[in-house]
């Protein structure tokens, strides 16, 4: 997207000023001019600004372009409904108004967008001349939003004694105008619809206007931009109400579609499905519910996403992040590269940043890149365990993401400063995702930790989890939940949590209201028997990581076991012989909470 580029002396000359002003203004061209009020009130609003000299020259001609900048003041806009805006209509102001009026297409995008011009009159019209004042008659109460009460004066008779010379499409504006006491006629009770407007003319129309909405407690809005946000990407998965994809920044959200959204595809309604993986989409929402899915979907059109883990003359190696898979893209100069948002040539894009290409016909027409590193903030949505770890994150604006991580090589995750293991989140939990490289590099939850000493008065295990009743010494109690992985020690012996009983006086550490920590005065005690599912064995130091029937991760030692024995044939086997997968029964004891000492094992294929 293409910027606009003011020389010093023009911005100078500029009717419209990009700030307020903080006290009264004041210009020597004004004395007792008829528009002083309206003219200071315009500039202390910041609507309008004065020349070098101090003047503010009420006398001037306004062009049509300007005026389309002022009365774009009416709606104010925050920077993401801003940039919607310009994302929609920009390029079509850039490759419709000429370069001279530059300065102005940011606004003349929010005039589009507003209503107040329609995209053939902004095409016919000649932006650098005077604008007429039945024209400003009209674009004006569009500003105002008052269109439909325009029409309804259509027919209507005005007093002047011109009003002959008005144009039918603009009488029902003029009309409206005069029964809010907006305009009025000259000294001959003229209105002069063909002439051309001064600074002072419009300043006195907006000014009233202005005024006018206030009393009518009426504030305009571009409804269509108001709190919308907006998410680009490509669709890595979709069926009827789930889609998923993953957006030029890496990450992969996860949205479901309510049935009330509109599905699009090339501007068409049409159905959500698998068909469409690979497309470019966007996504709408508004108060955290989608509104809109809008599709691209091109046969000739390909776009392709991965780590950048080469790069060499106009080749670009990538490698997918999801399959491990590589491919190379030859690359010419000519094209559109970015990183980072910024247009950069072939090498400004460096290995290991995240890169989406855009094929068309198979040739690269296009190259977006990114650091690869950035941090996500959210509570845990789910956190699955398998040979892949699924854990999905909800940020603050409601948005999904979806984190796949090798059980074999998981992230650094701490609680504190605490390093723990994955098994000891819980869904709900506050976590920074930080990446690095496109991969997550560590998960870090957001509390801080408390300790507390007391004496265990209840024990609850429910669905819902483990609940103790502490009473304090000073007689008060609190209930908190108790991880089912927390780390439970004897002195410095590690025990089961089965240990605690009712009555046992504990120090606890704890996050938020959970139990993370416990330390108590107490032998261990032992489990005879475990079974679970192999997900992942390391021989080097002899461990074996199974996920309980229960969904808990539990890591045992084989270092000590007599026998690993296969139960269909009886037969001994190596550690590295268990497959992932199999069903695994394990004898011994916990040697901690999550840690067990296996003094024999049988592998159920």
């Amino acid at each position: 997207m293409k910027k606009r580029i003011i020389a010093t002396l023009s911005v100078l000359a500029l009717l419209l000023s990009f700030s307020v002003s903080a006290y009264a203004a004041s210009f020597s061209d004004l004395a007792g001019h008829w528009a002083k009020e309206y003219m200071e009130d315009l500039a202390d609003r910041g609507y309008l600004s004065g020349y070098e000299d101090g003047t503010i020259r009420p006398n001037n001609s306004i062009t049509a372009c300007e005026t389309l900048a002022l009365l774009s003041r009416f709606y104010k806009l925050d920077d993401e409904a801003s940039k919607n805006i310009y994302s929609d209509y920009g390029a079509y102001v850039e490759n419709t108004v000429p370069g001279s009026v530059s300065w102005a297409y940011d606004e003349l995008a929010v005039c589009l967008a507003a209503g107040i011009i329609t995209k053939d009159e902004l095409k016919s019209i000649t932006l650098t001349e005077a604008i007429k004042k039945e024209v400003l008659s009209l674009f004006l109460i569009r500003a105002m939003q008052l269109q439909a009460e325009a029409e309804e004066m259509a027919n209507s008779i005005v007093a002047f004694k011109d009003a002959g010379d008005i144009d039918g499409k603009y009488l029902g504006s003029v009309a409206k105008l005069v029964s809010m006491g907006i305009v009025k006629g000259d000294d001959n009770n003229n209105f002069s619809p063909k002439s051309s407007v001064t600074r002072a003319v419009v300043a006195t129309m907006v000014s009233r206007s202005l005024n006018q909405l206030k009393s009518l407690g009426k504030t305009p809005v571009i409804a269509d931009y108001e709190g919308i946000t907006r998410t680009f990407g490509i669709i890595a998965a979709a069926d009827s109400d789930v889609i998923e994809l993953r957006g030029f920044d890496g990450l992969k959200r996860v949205y479901s579609v309510p049935s009330s959204a509109s599905v699009t595809v090339n501007g068409s309604a049409h159905a959500l499905s698998s068909a469409y993986t690979g497309c470019y989409v966007e996504i709408r929402q508004k108060a955290g519910n989608i509104t809109a899915v809008m599709i691209e979907s091109d046969s000739n059109v390909k776009w392709v996403q991965g780590r950048i883990y080469s790069l060499y003359n106009y080749t670009v190696y990538l490698q997918d992040l999801e399959t491990g898979d590589k491919s190379e893209y030859n690359v010419s100069s000519n094209i559109s590269i970015t990183h980072d948002g910024a247009e950069v040539a072939l090498s400004g894009l460096a290995v290991k940043n995240f890169a989406t290409l855009k094929l068309v016909d198979g040739v690269v027409k296009e190259v977006r890149s990114v650091s690869g590193n950035p941090k996500l903030k959210g509570s845990i949505a789910e956190l699955t365990y398998g040979t892949t770890v699924t854990l999905k994150v909800r940020d603050s604006g409601g948005i999904v993401y979806r984190f796949n991580m090798a059980i074999s090589n998981l992230p650094t995750i701490l609680r504190g400063e605490t390093k723990i293991s994955i098994d000891r989140l819980s869904v709900g939990d506050e976590i920074t995702v930080a990446m690095d490289n496109c991969s997550v590099d560590s998960i870090s939850t957001e509390e801080t930790a408390n300790t507390l000493t007391g004496d265990v008065t209840s024990i609850t295990t429910s669905i819902n989890g483990i609940k103790w009743v502490l009473s304090k010494a000073d007689g008060s109690s609190v209930t908190l939940s108790v991880e089912e992985t927390a780390a439970v020690y004897s002195g410095t012996t590690s025990i089961s949590l089965s240990a605690i009983k009712p009555g046992d006086t504990v120090n606890v550490t704890y996050y938020g209201s959970t139990i993370t920590e416990i330390h108590l005065e107490s032998a261990a005690s032992s489990v005879k028997k475990i079974s679970g599912k192999v997900l992942l064995v390391d021989a080097s130091t002899k461990t074996i990581t199974i996920l309980s029937p229960a969904g808990k991760l539990i890591y045992i030692s084989a270092s000590s076991a007599g026998s690993i024995i296969t139960a269909n044939t009886g037969s001994s086997i190596s550690i590295g012989a268990i497959k992932a997968d199999s069903n695994l029964v394990a004898y011994g004891s916990y040697s901690s909470s999550s840690k067990f000492a296996a003094s024999s094992i049988i592998i159920e294929e």
